[in-house]
């Protein structure tokens, strides 16, 4: 039930990032490269390239690598809110559990577990679910070891999305790249190599805006991935060494 509560917020902050970043992103289109209402009219320049039309020059490809991007943005908040010290290892846990277990309270210790739905508690709850069983510690680290694979494997695979854009973006741009310069070679092969340099930089525009989108997109996302591997990593060796000194206890035999 608090797994599905979390799961809930997460999603609900997804789209206020995305929604907030798209607004941000119209309102600096539309106010880029504006000339000052108060400034005479001789002195304007006849042509004014807004951030907004620049992006919109990538044409489809542009778009569906921005729509790509808000995707980053959200897995990259998805990811902060999960992957995170108090969601991991939450300190308060290991004393708790660390009570109940001194005072030979295994069931409470199980409940707190349950409760906490952290990665600590789920591996912890997993070993203490084994007390008693018949090879005593060993079971309770089989235990432990199957639950820490899966749910370290979990992680991993939301960080697979951020990957994935990471490598697809700049292929879309790529892609742009292409689309635009056919668009332009087309043009001139139309007007029989005498296309003026207007009528080129449609193609031109397209295949430019498109390489620095997918550029754009790439870069912080593949940083983020790494970013989130060592948090994944350094959260994981503190929940190591957090069971080692809970379960630590129950090498000694069985326990009643």
């Amino acid at each position: 039930m608090l797994d599905k509560k979390i799961a809930a917020v997460s999603a609900r902050r997804w789209f206020l990032w995305a929604a907030i970043t798209l607004v941000l992103l119209i309102g600096a289109g539309s106010g880029w490269g504006q000339s000052d209402p108060n400034e005479p009219a001789s002195t304007a320049e006849p042509y004014q390239i807004s951030l907004w039309n620049t992006i919109a020059a990538g044409g489809i490809i542009g778009l569906l690598i921005m729509l790509v991007s808000l995707a980053a943005v959200a897995l990259i908040v998805e990811n902060f809110l999960s992957i995170r010290r108090d969601h991991m290892v939450p300190a308060y846990l290991i004393d708790e559990v660390r009570g109940h277990i001194e005072a030979k309270q295994y069931g409470e210790a199980q409940q707190a577990c349950r409760e906490d739905g952290s990665f600590l508690a789920q591996v912890v709850g997993a070993g203490l679910g084994q007390i008693g069983a018949m090879f005593g510690f060993f079971d309770m680290q089989n235990a432990m070891q199957e639950v820490s694979e899966r749910e370290i494997s979990k992680l991993y695979r939301k960080l697979e999305y951020l990957s994935f854009i990471a490598t697809t973006s700049p292929m879309l741009g790529l892609l742009g790249t292409v689309t635009g310069m056919i668009s332009s070679f087309n043009e001139i092969a139309r007007t029989e190599g005498a296309a003026r340099p207007s009528q080129l930089a449609g193609g031109i525009s397209e295949a430019l805006v498109t390489t620095c989108l997918g550029l754009v997109v790439a870069i912080p996302t593949l940083f983020f991935v790494a970013f989130f591997r060592r948090r994944i990593d350094g959260f994981v060796a503190e929940s190591e060494v957090a069971v080692e000194k809970l379960m630590g206890h129950f090498r000694k035999g069985p326990q009643k």
